[in-house]
């Protein structure tokens, strides 16, 4: 029976993650058009009148207004309030995962801090809704990911949920699981690229490495070979002159990357990794 502080967290974590798809809503639509994410405030791109506050709640603002905007009528895309409530849904998710299972599916450091990395799938997820829209996401997107997660836990290797590989040194843990994991998505991320050509992983061999950054070397092979197979899958399915309307992969390292958070400690037993 749930308690109701555990009840309280859920529904706190189901709004951060409904805050957090509205920002990312942001960056899909300004980031590929080189615009400020800051100025100018969140605004109807037909009449350009600003988005009153009340108006701007994730997805019950949309749901007020009936998909318009309150000034001129023009129709709002269904799919904002869609990434607002899948972002809900995997913050909820995950939570609630975790406290049914009370922790023990995530990875736990020896001074036994529990480390979730939601940011990666959320990274994932806004590289495919930039695909989806037709824009390659840009590599800095994936450039300033990676160099926060190899520079904070020089400071504090407790920030990495696993060790590289049983008994490292535990001095210079921050900097070899970010090697670790840079070198691992590194490699598979070009290989994934010469295989498919046109059509890397996440717009970028970039992906695979974040996934190798934030996740461990430990995820890179089951998350970027599952991710290219599927993607290849999808490719060999659609006529060529209809490639246009595939699920782009990071679409499927999203997904996967999702997967790997909730299925952690089950999935590192199952293949028998450190």
């Amino acid at each position: 029976m749930s308690t109701p502080e555990e009840i309280i967290l859920v529904v706190w974590f189901f709004v951060l993650g409904g805050v957090i798809g509205s920002f990312l809503n942001v960056v899909v639509y300004r980031v590929p058009n080189r615009l400020s994410l800051i100025e100018p405030p969140s605004h109807c791109p037909k009449c350009k009148r600003r988005i009153r506050w009340r108006d701007n709640v994730p997805i019950i603002g949309w749901l007020v207004l009936r998909g318009k905007c309150r000034d001129c009528g023009q129709r709002i895309s269904a799919r904002y309030p869609l990434v607002e409530l899948t972002t809900s849904l995997m913050f909820g998710i995950l939570f609630i995962v975790e406290l049914a299972l009370g922790g023990d599916n995530l990875p736990v450091r020896d001074n036994g801090i529990i480390v979730v990395r939601n940011s990666t799938a959320e990274l994932y997820l806004t590289g495919a809704l930039m695909e989806f829209d037709r824009h390659r996401p840009p590599p800095r997107m994936y450039v300033w990911t990676i160099l926060v997660g190899l520079i904070f836990p020089l400071q504090w290797a407790v920030l990495r949920p696993m060790k590289a590989w049983p008994g490292e040194p535990t001095f210079m843990a921050g900097g070899i699981e970010g090697l670790f994991g840079l070198a691992a998505g590194g490699i598979l991320g070009y290989v994934a690229y010469r295989l498919q050509g046109s059509r890397p992983p996440g717009g970028t061999p970039l992906g695979l490495v974040c996934v190798g950054v934030f996740l461990g070397w430990q995820a890179v092979l089951p998350v970027g070979i599952m991710a290219t197979i599927l993607g290849a899958a999808a490719a060999a399915m659609i006529p060529r002159k209809r490639h246009d309307r595939l699920v782009p992969t990071s679409a499927w390292l999203w997904i996967l990357a999702f997967f790997w958070i909730l299925c952690w400690s089950p999935l590192v037993r199952l293949m028998n990794l450190p």
